[in-house]
């Protein structure tokens, strides 16, 4: 495989991870609760532990995937596992399509309603870095069902590069993933309103579903197209 098809793997591979919404809708939770109760500037730094928190899963995954490619099948998926991860990649799509988000003008996710409630507790009792950091863990974890085809993908993709770009690759996957919550806290730290960003969430409910279901269904005929064929 040469590096720009590996490179290719792993780009389409952050699209449809950076698609997925808990993410960015826990960061908006902590604005919110925020707002009113903390200084602005103790805000940005809750916000800020908050990204490095999810981004630290994201990194930790993806190397963690890269161990299991090389130790479990000798640095390369099969065309078996290859097909597997097809098929999960085509059910994520399809639930990204049909349940990914709850009915109602909101923006409500899959999640069991009890957890949903949990994050926000948590959310609202956010207080320092600490609690912020954890909570945008906890955040990467709940799309593990989600994700975790993902992480495979991409670990699989950076075992095949040269040896020089993988590490430059880890970071860079890592660091696109979280652009979304960069993109949200530089609007909020220009002056835009956290609630203005979630009623945008919500107008554009549909078309951010459209192009999280596209996303993974694209990645799955990539990989059948130039990885299994």
């Amino acid at each position: 495989m040469s590096d720009f098809l590996n490179i290719a793997t792993v780009a389409l591979v952050v699209l449809a991870q950076s698609s997925l919404q808990l993410n960015l809708g826990g960061l908006i939770l902590l604005y919110h609760a925020s707002a009113g109760k903390h200084r602005r500037r103790k805000t940005r730094y809750l916000a800020k532990s908050y990204i490095w928190g999810a981004m630290a899963v994201n990194f930790l995954a993806v190397c963690s995937s890269c161990f299991v490619a090389d130790r479990l099948f000798s640095g390369k998926l099969s065309a078996l596992w290859m097909l597997a991860t097809i098929g999960v990649l085509v059910a994520c799509g399809i639930v990204m399509w049909t349940l990914y988000y709850r009915g109602g003008k909101n923006t409500e996710t899959w999640m069991p309603r009890s957890f949903a409630r949990y994050i926000r507790k948590k959310s609202r009792n956010a207080d320092d870095n600490i609690s912020a950091f954890s909570l945008g863990m906890l955040s990467s974890f709940a799309e593990m069902p989600l994700s975790l085809a993902l992480y495979l993908i991409a670990g699989n993709a950076i075992l095949q590069t040269s040896a020089n770009i993988q590490i430059i690759l880890i970071v860079a996957y890592t660091l696109l993933t979280a652009l979304p919550m960069f993109v949200l806290k530089l609007r909020m730290k220009t002056g835009a309103n956290v609630i203005a960003a979630q009623r945008w969430r919500v107008r554009n409910k549909k078309f951010i579903r459209f192009v999280s279901g596209s996303s993974f269904l694209i990645l799955g005929l990539f990989i059948f197209t130039f990885w299994v064929l």
